[in-house]
């Protein structure tokens, strides 16, 4: 089985690792991208902000809600 990590390197901080499904397909990235989203906006929410913070979040959500209806 081949294992692919992706390593993004995050300025100010410790690089973040991902390990990247097989087979790494453009549906299967896809999803991966969907997910992270998903996951990203969750953590946001989670570590609390502004009420500017807020307003973030909800395009987000719409950006990624019209991303999914484009596929």
């Amino acid at each position: 089985m081949t294992v692919r990590r992706l390593t993004v390197p995050i300025a100010g901080s410790t690089p973040a690792a991902l390990v990247l499904p097989q087979p790494l397909t453009h549906e299967a990235l896809g999803r991966l991208e969907a997910g992270l989203m998903d996951t990203l906006v969750r953590l946001r929410r989670e570590l609390g902000g502004t009420a500017a913070d807020a307003g973030k979040v909800e395009y987000e959500s719409w950006i990624q809600h019209l991303r999914q209806a484009c596929r």
